[in-house]
């Protein structure tokens, strides 16, 4: 190679790191610009969220001891409403039990009644009844014997029932 074309060479390839090293500052520029506006952007939505967040972070400040206490409170409501609960249980237990006692005592005592009441209604029927059929046969007997004596003949059968069926 001659030193001509070498130097023609060197040249171009000094020319072509020139040009590159152009289109890099090009590309530094335009990503400088570009971060300018992110950066832009981003400091203004910093400068909204900054009250939002210091908001947000005193609210917590301010809630974190109600919330501790509420949960204590809630862990002691629930600790005390399985106790009423267990109290509730053995209360409804024990109640459960006597009323079964109760109903069965109370059971034994109308069904004893109930045989008092029975064997008091076969006396009183017997009482009342016999009588009335004592005086029924005798006075059918009276009256039959008025009839033989007065008429002189029997009734019939028929008559018999009838007067039965009529007492019945």
């Amino acid at each position: 190679m001659s030193e001509e074309t070498f130097r023609w060479v060197v040249a171009g390839g000094v020319s072509l790191a020139a040009i590159c090293t152009l289109v890099v500052a090009i590309a530094a520029i335009a990503v400088a610009v570009g971060l300018k506006k992110m950066q832009v952007r981003a400091t203004a939505t910093l400068d909204r969220a900054e009250p939002i967040l210091e908001t947000a972070g005193r609210v917590v400040k301010d809630a974190e001891p109600k919330l501790s206490v509420i949960t204590s409170d809630a862990v002691d409501i629930v600790r005390i409403s399985r106790l009423q609960a267990e109290h509730l249980s053995e209360l409804i237990t024990e109640f459960s039990g006597r009323a079964r006692v109760e109903a069965a005592r109370i059971d034994g005592t109308i069904e004893h009644s109930l045989e008092q009441i029975q064997t008091a209604s076969v006396a009183v029927k017997d009482a009342v009844l016999t009588p009335v059929r004592e005086f029924n046969g005798i006075f059918h007997g009276i009256k039959t014997a008025v009839k033989v004596y007065a008429f002189g003949r029997r009734s019939s059968v028929d008559l018999a029932t009838q007067d039965e069926e009529m007492f019945i």
